[in-house]
């Protein structure tokens, strides 16, 4: 799938990271020292932030609440909050409408969730810029936020040393600009998923299980699938990599994206990586990497690409004009007291 949406503009960005701290290194007497190490050294993530006690929807309202006090945007003016979560505080209602409560949204506003992952930012611009489009809504936040670390088996040190936990807040307005998408879907799950099911299988436990990754289908998907993905894109909008000043690419690991990176073969500074002290955080990877870029290293913002890829399996892009977009460092969020 292809498409322009015109009259839709990213107005402003930030996100919300968990102040717990997990440096890689206090794991060694589990995994040891050396298998740290090659971890450290392959992914390039040295420390994932750590929920603990905070939920999805505490970080995504922490992220909401910086920021409609930096834009100072009014609440009550939001038409509609989307939530993209694989980890939502209740199985109902979702966190969308909790969030619509907790801000002081209107009565009015539409609120929803969307269960995705990886590729979960692009899905949520689409269906943001779709609410505007329809002419029902002039103004919708985006949230992305997960707990991953709740869905981590202690034991599993593929996944144990690469999630974090994190969540994002952005907010599209109705204006000049558009976004241009494509998205790609491969199901069969068997590569990255959570087992779940109502009712249970005869036999099994209603509990949901712990995230279990195929890290080497996930980056077959990866190699595979985006290079060719943003190509697409590109030629679909009329551009070339020439345009780009950045590829916001889902920060999976370190390696991962600089193979990619050979592959469209663009200079480092095209794909800027900023998971080492926060490691993968699903969804809101994107939005985090954008809000904790200085200004200084991509003055010019008119076709940024977004990607991202993963559970589903599935992958998304997006060129987006950022030009006028404010962008407010993340926000620490303090552990809820017991």
């Amino acid at each position: 799938m292809k498409v322009g949406l015109a009259g839709v503009r990213i107005a402003a960005l930030t996100a919300a990271l968990p102040e717990q701290r997990l440096a890689l290194t206090e794991l060694a007497g589990e995994f040891g020292a050396q298998e740290v190490k090659r971890i450290i050294h392959s992914t390039g993530i040295e420390t994932v932030r750590i929920a603990g006690s905070l939920t999805t929807g505490a970080l995504c309202e922490a992220a909401a609440r910086h920021l409609l006090a930096c834009s100072g945007k009014a609440a009550a003016d939001i038409d509609a909050v989307v939530v993209v979560t694989q980890t939502p505080d209740d199985l109902m209602p979702g966190v969308a409408v909790q969030l619509q409560q907790r801000l002081g949204l209107s009565e009015h506003c539409v609120a929803f969730d969307i269960n995705y992952g990886c590729s979960g930012y692009i899905y949520g611009l689409y269906q943001a810029a779709m609410l505007i489009r329809a002419g029902g809504c002039r103004q919708v936040l985006l949230c992305t936020g997960d707990v991953t670390s709740t869905l981590l088996d202690p034991a599993d040190r593929q996944v144990r040393m690469v999630f974090g936990d994190a969540a994002s807040a952005t907010l599209l307005e109705a204006g000049e600009g558009g976004i241009d998408l494509l998205i790609r879907s491969q199901g069969g799950r068997e590569h990255l998923y959570t087992p779940w099911r109502s009712p249970p299988p005869e036999g099994g436990s209603r509990q949901a299980g712990y995230l279990h990754m195929n890290g080497t289908a996930i980056m077959n998907f990866a190699l595979n699938g985006v290079p060719p993905a943003i190509e697409e894109l590109l030629l679909h909008c009329g551009l070339t990599l020439e345009d780009v000043p950045i590829l916001a690419l889902h920060q999976a690991n370190g390696f991962m994206l600089n193979y990619l990176r050979k592959l469209l073969g663009v200079e480092r500074a095209k794909v800027p990586i900023n998971m080492r002290e926060v490691g993968n955080t699903g969804p809101s990877s994107i939005p985090l990497l954008l809000a904790s870029l200085p200004a200084a290293d991509w003055p010019q913002r008119e076709h940024v690409v977004l990607c991202g890829f993963g559970v589903g399996l599935s992958l998304g892009a997006a060129r987006v004009d950022l030009s006028s977009t404010h962008f407010y460092e993340p926000v620490e969020v303090p552990q809820v007291a017991a």
